[in-house]
């Protein structure tokens, strides 16, 4: 397959709510990688902040699994800025030149990031776990000390470890998601994705689905049976869910800051930072899961010109001037392993001749 091989691994990238908002397109010794902005959240995702830190994700995962088969790569970023509500039409993001490699350390795929082919076999092993997790079972120290602080072009990497500090982004995840809900067009935007059934997401092969959702076997097996939530009842689910079991048993939170999270560049390097640390985390038995809700209601505030104060809140935490966050997450061990999400075939998403 040549330089498509790598792209097996592309598609099996981290992305907001499964959307999976991307395209390929090989030619030569190169892809070129597009932002599929059909494939959007709405007014979830009003700039398409988080559709471009899925594209960075993607990127990751294409650029080290391309080193584990023996090619050097070079990823050339596409600039600009993220504007509300583009049109409906790909966009270029990145063009990844692929050439075999000469030496075994030739063009490492990102300097700073630990282990590339150890990486590479945690990609079809890695998955968000939104189960809970032991809240007593504490961090690898060295795994801190190796990933709090690290970057990767234009984005960093927070951790949040202290409990009076934990207490505080608890409460702002959980406030940013009660904000979601009683947010009648979010809410819809953000239900237009979840696949309920094995007929639907057979249709689609994307979305979140009951498997993936973070329930006990029991209850995956009363959530099939029973007739589908309505909106409301999904919404008060999840606040549910992320108030009693997602913060609630988190040992660990952490940001992706930048200096700008409406710069395109920005954003694909704070996706391919997530995927780098999440790959890593998978190899040293760690579950991770983004809690992105504060965030989200950053942007859809400034959508609608009103006040914010979830990014103060956020950047208090932080207390890194001159930066702000583009992705809060969790991070511990979890109690049961978490289930693959569905994956269109790479065939739907490569592209010929544009």
């Amino acid at each position: 397959e040549g330089i498509v091989r790598p792209l097996h691994a592309a598609i099996l990238a981290a992305n907001p709510h499964d959307t999976q908002p991307w395209l390929f397109e090989p030619h030569g010794d190169s892809v070129t990688v597009y932002a599929d902005r059909s494939r959007n959240l709405g007014t979830f995702d009003p700039f398409r902040r988080e559709m471009h830190l899925g594209i960075g994700c993607a990127l990751a995962n294409l650029q080290t699994a391309a080193y584990a088969l023996g090619y050097a790569s070079n990823a050339e970023i596409s600039a600009g800025s993220l504007v509300l509500s583009p049109p409906n039409r790909p966009i270029e993001v990145a063009r990844v030149s692929l050439r075999p490699k000469n030496v075994p350390d030739d063009d490492v795929v990102t300097p700073g990031i630990p282990n590339p082919t150890e990486l590479a076999a945690a990609i079809g092993h890695r998955h968000t776990n939104r189960g809970p997790y032991l809240p007593d079972k504490k961090m690898p120290g060295e795994f801190l000390r190796t990933w709090n602080g690290g970057s990767h072009g234009k984005a960093r990497i927070h951790f949040v470890t202290r409990s009076d500090d934990l207490a505080r982004l608890r409460d702002i995840i959980i406030g940013a998601t009660e904000a979601i809900i009683a947010d009648p067009q979010m809410s819809a935007d953000s239900a237009r994705w979840f696949r309920t059934g094995r007929r639907e997401i057979e249709a689609h092969h994307d979305g979140v689905t009951t498997d993936t959702a973070g329930l006990s076997p029991l209850m995956q097996v009363a959530a099939k049976l029973l007739p589908d939530q309505n909106a409301k009842s999904a919404d008060q689910y999840w606040l549910s869910a992320t108030r009693d079991r997602q913060v609630a048993t988190a040992p660990v939170f952490g940001m992706i800051l930048v200096r700008d999270r409406l710069d395109m560049a920005a954003a694909i390097a704070a996706g391919q930072l997530w995927q780098y640390l999440h790959l890593s985390a998978t190899t040293a038995g760690l579950a991770a899961q983004p809690m992105n809700q504060p965030v989200e209601m950053m942007d859809r505030n400034a959508m609608l010109g009103r006040k914010d104060m979830f990014g103060p809140a956020l950047g208090k935490l932080a207390n890194l001037p001159g930066w702000e966050p583009t992705f809060v997450f969790r991070m511990g061990y979890a109690e049961r392993e978490a289930l693959p999400s569905p994956r269109r075939p790479l065939a739907d998403v490569i592209v010929r001749n544009t």
